[in-house]
């Protein structure tokens, strides 16, 4: 382990510990649902599986987060760490995600942690989507990259998109050009 990975662990650990946690979540039972009944078969049964698939999920939450923890008490390395919560926040159900996500920011914002984001695919499903994870010790080399767009609008074919917020940040008419701006913007920085 580096210095600045040894250093940057120990931070982590006076920052936050995230081997504190709630009790673990109870399964849902009969008697949790019983309320939830209506009469309607159809209804009953769409809400009887919506309660195991909550349970189970704030299980998976759970299980994560304190993986988390483990991984932290354990001196991983903060990005091992990082992935852990980011999958406790991303397996969470609605009315769990945001507890995780205060840990998970309270993390990232405590060690500088960069390279990801948060995003809502076509369903509607939550999801953090982590590219290249960077320390504010890395600058911004890594920050960017350039794709090919998948429906072009001529003449500006290429992108350079960031990989801290996935919006794109220049758009160019060919990859060469696209790669230019992106060393001129490493090198600025």
């Amino acid at each position: 382990m580096s210095a600045l990975s040894a250093t940057v662990t120990r931070l982590a650990h006076q920052v936050l510990d995230l081997t504190v946690l709630p009790a673990p979540p109870a399964y849902p039972t009969g008697e949790t649902l019983r309320p939830l009944l209506t009469g309607d078969s159809v209804r009953d049964l769409h809400a009887a599986f919506q309660l195991h698939d909550d349970g189970k999920a704030r299980q998976i939450a759970y299980d994560h987060a304190v993986r988390a923890g483990e991984l932290q008490r354990n001196g991983a390395h903060p990005f091992d760490v990082f992935r852990a919560l980011a999958r406790a926040e991303g397996a969470a159900p609605e009315d769990t995600r945001p507890w995780h996500a205060v840990r998970l920011d309270a993390y990232t914002e405590a060690l500088g942690i960069r390279g990801w984001y948060r995003r809502t695919d076509f369903r509607g499903h939550h999801g953090i989507v982590a590219d290249i994870l960077r320390l504010p010790a890395d600058g911004d080399h890594g920050r960017h990259y350039v794709t090919r767009d998948f429906a072009p609008r001529p003449p500006l074919t290429h992108s350079v998109v960031d990989r801290d917020s996935g919006r794109t940040v220049y758009r160019a008419i060919s990859g060469g050009i696209a790669r230019q701006w992106l060393e001129a913007k490493e090198a600025s920085s």
